[in-house]
Parts: structure tokens; sequence; C-alpha cells
């Protein structure tokens, strides 16, 4: 998936690299790892699920489990509400003395730059995988001045963002893998298809607010 030729050259490799070298040996982001795709309390669960259920499950491995349970929980629900190591229960008692909802809580946008763990050594930023690569995009400069949360990015927000090269002259080997993706897939039982690959120009606060509409997973207009 190489970039357009514009967007290459917009690239400031330098600045991408400076920001690898800050964030070299950090774990991988399991601190928020949930949270990337949750944009609403409500419209991002598959529809059989009560948007309740999360946190419940959560509140029960709390009981057994309680330090995983804020790793990989109640740790990114504390940044949001601005509070430090209150386990779920006390997060909703807070939660709700500001008229908010767990689900509410849970929807807040992750924010770049929140760091995890207090205890050393300090886990730092965390990054799963798309979030990191918009994150070398956005030190890159290819977000211009949108304000941006890489964090928010899923595999779909990368792929479809109106960076890549429609109409490079791929590899022979890519061709004959197969001949009729724009994009090289070299590997694999099954053809990798990217819906609306390349088509979403960035803008302020993209994957924020997005609603996912089953059955088949659309997203409203203009996210």
């Amino acid at each position: 998936m190489p970039l357009r030729p514009d967007i290459a050259e917009k690239f400031d490799e330098k600045a991408a690299q400076e920001f690898f070298f800050t964030t070299e040996g950090l774990p991988y982001g399991y601190h928020n790892f949930l949270y990337g795709w949750v944009d609403t309390p409500s419209d991002n669960w598959p529809p059989m699920m009560p948007n309740e259920l999360v946190p419940i499950v959560f509140s029960v491995m709390e009981r057994v489990a309680p330090k995983q349970a804020f790793i990989f929980f109640t740790e990114a629900l504390n940044k949001r509400l601005g509070t430090q190591d209150k386990n779920i229960a006390e997060i909703a008692m807070i939660a709700a003395e500001q008229e908010l909802s767990l689900e509410d809580v849970m929807a807040m946008v992750e924010l770049d730059g929140w760091e995890y763990t207090s205890e050393e050594p300090r886990d730092g930023l965390s990054y799963v995988c798309s979030a990191y690569v918009a994150a070398m995009y956005k030190a890159g400069g290819l977000f211009d001045d949108f304000d941006v949360q890489a964090t928010e990015f899923t595999p779909r927000d990368i792929y479809t963002l109106n960076f890549f090269d429609l109409n490079f002259t791929r590899p022979e080997a890519c061709v004959a893998a197969d001949p009729t993706l724009p994009y090289c897939q070299l590997l694999g039982k099954y053809t990798m298809t990217l819906p609306g690959y390349s088509t979403v120009d960035p803008y302020s606060h993209m994957n924020e607010t997005c609603t996912v509409n089953w059955p088949d997973y659309t997203r409203d207009e203009g996210c």
C-alpha cells in the first residue's frame, strides 16, 4: 500500500523516525485496545449484546484479577475522568455525579499522549497496531494541522485514508499473486478486500464519534 506521490513527498521521514525512537521498546497498547472502536455509548456493539455487558464483565474480573482488569479496562476510564487508581464502582459513582454512565465514559475520546501504568517501569504511551501507524503518519505531518487523535484509529480507519497510490505499477510478484487488487497481497488463502480503500480525506476529530450500522456495518455519512 504505497503512499501517493504527493503524500510521500509531504511525509517528514526524519520526524517520523524521531517519534519511533521515543516509543521504541514500549509494550503493545493493551491499555486502550478496547477504546479505539468505542465511539458512542450504544452504537458500536453487536445488536444482541447489552451495552452494559463489558463493564459488568470487568467488574467480575476485578474481583479475581484486579491488576489485569485495571490494566485492560479501568485505567483508561480513570484517564477519561481525570482520576487515578479508582475501581469500576468508584468510577461509576464519579461519572454519575457528572450525569454520565459508564458507557458515556467509555465513549470519550482516547487522547494521544496519555501515559499508562504508574508502577515502575512505566508502560508509557499505549498504541495498538493501527493507532501506531496513524501516530507515525501524524508525526510525519500527513494530517497537516487537523486535530486528530491517532489512538482513535482502527485498521479500517487507516486503509480508508486517502493517502495511497491507486495507480502504482505493482511488482510482478504482486500481480502474479492476485491480478485484480489495487494493492499488493503476496500470501494468504483468502483475498484481503478493503472496502473504501484510499477514499477518505483527513479532517479534524475524525473517527471520534462514528456509529456502526448493523447488519452491513456501514458508518453514518461524513464519518
